[in-house]
């Protein structure tokens, strides 16, 4: 969408058509990754300002939302065995209490498979009823707050707003990261250079937080 939007026109003056070549020169190679640009487009479609993904073409959207819906899937399913193996059989609790309850043979054969896959198979048509619900919102305006969107929908949208947590938390830029390590230049000088470094990281710390 960015490089899109650099692209010269010939209605451009010549330093506005120079500006965009250099800007896309440079971001060109940045996004080549696939890796990259599959998470790009994930983060676009979860952003509600941007949801309906028009700098893609048809085929695009639908297996950027496709994606996303397997990875809702997978982490619920993994969710789902974590619980089962924390949980122990009843069992194998307490050998003091009564006898476990006998199974049918059937059940015994068969009872946790399909009752595992009839779990799986319920919460994936959950989670596909729930994305194509999002899917087909409007878009917010653009200067609204997708996370203040998000805040006042995470219980309509359950699992896409988790999702939506872990891929717009991702900083857009590394000017924050860079600006960490121009705050420890500061603070580790020539005349503070022995500075431990838990004080060095507890002075970072309070200069990025606390404000005077």
């Amino acid at each position: 969408m960015m490089l899109k939007s650099m692209v010269a026109s010939d209605e451009d003056e010549p330093a506005v058509r120079d500006v965009k070549t250099a800007i896309r020169v440079n971001l060109e190679p940045r996004y080549a990754d696939p890796g990259v640009q599959d998470l790009l487009h994930k983060s676009t479609a979860l952003d509600p300002r941007f949801k309906s993904l028009l700098h893609l073409d048809a085929a695009a959207r639908l297996r950027v939302y496709n994606d996303f819906t397997a990875e809702l899937v997978t982490n619920i399913q993994g969710q789902a065995t974590d619980t089962r193996g924390a949980n122990p059989s009843p069992e194998t609790t307490d050998d003091r209490g009564s006898p476990p309850e006998k199974k049918s043979g059937m059940a015994e054969l068969f009872g946790e498979l399909f009752t595992t896959q009839e779990q799986g198979t319920k919460s994936k048509v959950k989670v596909i009823e729930e994305v194509t619900s999002y899917r087909e919102l409007d878009c917010i305006p653009l200067d609204a707050d997708p996370l203040t969107w998000w805040k006042t929908k995470e219980l309509i949208y359950p699992h896409v707003a988790m999702l939506a947590r872990r891929y717009l938390a991702v900083p857009g830029t590394s000017v924050p990261s860079e600006r960490v390590f121009s705050t420890a230049a500061d603070i580790v000088t020539l005349s503070r250079s022995v500075l431990t470094v838990d004080n060095v990281d507890r002075l970072i710390f309070l200069k990025k937080h606390l404000r005077i």
